[in-house]
């Protein structure tokens, strides 16, 4: 079953990148430590079932990330592959 994940990576120079990826086994290429994860099982590999998924776990990342006191996340990178 397809997966849409989100991690959000504190970089050594300090900064938090936020990754998400969809597909059958995400895993995304290491920016440093992974501060917050999660991901959402989606039913088909149909475009709308996907932006929604990803729509609600970057609005959860971001109330996470404003109760952490983060006040800037980096932009977000979409299937990053090395």
């Amino acid at each position: 079953m397809p997966r849409v994940a989100l991690n959000i990576f504190k970089t050594e120079k300090g900064e938090y990148r936020m990754v998400m990826q969809a597909g059958e086994n995400p895993q995304p290429t290491s920016m440093g430590v992974i501060v917050y994860q999660d991901g959402k099982e989606i039913d088909s590999k149909d475009i709308q079932d996907i932006r929604e998924a990803s729509r609600q776990l970057k609005e959860k990342a971001e109330n996470w990330a404003r109760e952490q006191g983060i006040e800037f996340v980096d932009n977000i990178d979409i299937n990053p592959y090395d």
